[in-house]
């Protein structure tokens, strides 16, 4: 590239110095110089740029394996040589040498970690876990799982085990390791279960998801608390198995011993990081993925507990469930003015309002009950401006029905019941469609048809069967008056077909089986709605001069 002239030597020597650097970076791209014979184009240009990113992927390729790869394989051999060597040691009859080789090479690889803190901090931060694992299994091993036990007493070890369990997260802290402060959340919870002693176990499993819940908010560890959920449930679980952890058999325990006021602890500070402040730094995916962990892990604990020692308290506790998730529900609409997450939580809830709602009542009243709980969902739905929940209670509603009319007798109540919550139900959906961003009519057509039906067949079981045509016919004209108030032609629609329904019933099973009388009033009655409401189409359809 030439220099333009210049008559200032301190410009020349600038111009020249840019010239080097424009012709050092054409030389590592493998670009020709522009006073070449052969001018480089742009669409060469990018070519060879792409064959020398594709040249150096290989060697990029193998220092990522060699530096990340190589720095664990070789932390975790060295982590168990040293555990082989522990055991050795000890199966040897030399408890103390082992114990003592155990705290060296903590304390070495701790060390050696320091010493490449910058220099390989990728394998430094391994080191350094490993060193932690190896002094929390050095402790273990003075009193648990030991043949020959150095300290008799359990509760100082668990002391011992705590304090390392203290320094793994400090040192996390320190780091600003997320990684760091899931093991120590793990060791912590083991240390709680080796103790095998329900409320030091169970207490230790909530101190550490408090600490997990306080560490998400404070430095946005959120996945170490998806992490931490998943623990504290299976930790508890493992004690709901008899703790077999310690090499206990594995069945479920002899007492219940209140564990169910730990389960709900755990549940209710699982849901505070999301309602304590109005603006969380969370992504959608992580807050999804605490709520439904949340959830799905309380429910599935709460039911082995209750299935196993609490069944005469079943109701109570199920009451108990859906207020908790709904009052999480409900704070965490007010505070984030999220939709899905509420709405999980509040989906949960319902389910346990259903089960408590079956346990107190009885059948067949309880469908009542649970055809009400329908009308609650849509309303939460409507405030919560959330269409999952009505689909999904749409789908409990229909499942509901389903199950009254295969398992249950007959009740007038909770036929005409199951009806008017449809039409309801159908009501609010229409009346705000755009609030439950709704954008068809599929579910309000459901819920129409289904109110169609169950008031044919309610009445059909309610009213005398001379009544039966003139029940119909007056519910025609219900609908048509509805129409008319609501300026839908949904439920005009609804009318004409009662009216055909109610003619095909007259003819097939009035005619034949009906007193004179009540058929005469029949005839009369259906004939003069029918002349009457062709007088008003005709009217409707008569084009205006």
């Amino acid at each position: 590239m030439a220099s333009p002239e210049t008559s200032d030597p301190e410009q020349s020597v600038s111009w020249q110095s840019l010239d080097a650097r424009i012709a050092r970076l054409e030389r590592h791209l493998g670009l020709a110089p522009l006073d070449s014979a052969r001018q480089t184009t742009v669409a060469e240009a990018a070519s060879v740029i792409a064959q020398n990113q594709q040249t150096q992927q290989g060697p990029e390729f193998e220092a990522s394996v060699g530096e990340f790869g190589l720095a664990w394989i070789g932390s975790i051999v060295s982590f168990l040589g040293v555990v082989f060597l522990i055991n050795y040691a000890s199966n040897l009859g030399y408890q103390v040498l082992s114990t003592a080789l155990g705290y060296s090479a903590a304390a070495g690889l701790f060390l050696i970690a320091t010493r490449w803190k910058t220099r390989a901090s990728y394998l430094s931060r391994l080191l350094v876990s490993g060193s932690l694992l190896l002094l929390f299994y050095t402790t273990m091993r003075l009193h648990f799982f030991s043949s020959s036990r150095l300290v008799d007493n359990s509760y100082l070890v668990l002391s011992l085990l705590l304090a390392v369990v203290t320094l793994n997260l400090y040192l996390a802290i320190r780091r600003d390791s997320q990684t760091l402060a899931g093991l120590g959340i793990l060791l912590g919870m083991i240390a709680g279960l080796l103790v095998d002693r329900t409320h030091i176990t169970l207490s230790l499993i909530a101190a550490f998801s408090a600490a997990a819940v306080y560490l998400a908010r404070r430095r946005g560890w959120w996945r170490l608390l998806n992490v931490c959920i998943v623990l504290a449930y299976a930790a508890h679980l493992s004690w709901l198995l008899n703790n077999p952890v310690v090499g206990n058999a594995l069945k479920a325990v002899s007492e219940h011993q209140y564990n169910l006021a730990y389960l709900f602890l755990y549940a209710a500070m699982f849901s505070l990081p999301l309602v304590l402040k109005k603006q969380v730094s969370v992504d959608d995916v992580t807050s999804l993925g605490l709520v439904f962990l949340n959830c799905m892990g309380f429910s599935v604990l709460v039911f082995l507990a209750t299935l196993t020692h609490l069944r005469k308290d079943s109701s109570v506790i199920a009451l108990g469930f859906f207020g908790l998730l709904m009052i999480s529900s409900i704070i965490q609409r007010i505070r984030t003015n999220q939709q899905l997450g509420p709405a999980i939580y509040a989906c949960f809830g319902f389910l346990a309002l259903s089960i408590a709602i079956y346990g107190y009542a009885a059948i067949p009243d309880c469908f009542l009950w649970l055809s009400l709980q329908s009308l609650l969902v849509v309303s939460i739905a409507l405030w919560y401006r959330s269409k999952i929940l009505v689909v999904v209670n749409s789908i409990i509603y229909v499942g509901i029905l389903i199950l009254y009319f295969a398992s249950s007798p007959s009740s007038h109540q909770v036929d005409f019941g199951f009806a008017l919550v449809a039409l309801a139900s159908a009501r609010v959906m229409n009346w705000q469609k755009e609030r439950l961003t709704l954008r068809t009519d599929m579910l309000r057509n459901l819920y129409l048809f289904i109110a169609f039906v169950l008031i044919f067949y309610a009445l059909y079981r309610a009213v005398p069967p001379q009544y039966v045509t003139l029940s119909w016919t007056l519910t025609a004209a219900g609908y048509f008056l509805l129409s008319y108030l609501l300026t839908s032609t949904k439920y005009r629609i609804m009318a004409i077909s009662a009216m055909l329904v109610t003619v095909v019933y007259l003819f097939v099973v009035d005619l034949a089986s009906l007193d004179p009388r009540f058929r005469v009033v029949a005839f009369m009655f259906l004939g003069l709605m029918a002349v009457v409401l062709s007088l008003y189409y005709t009217r409707i359809r008569k084009p205006s001069h």
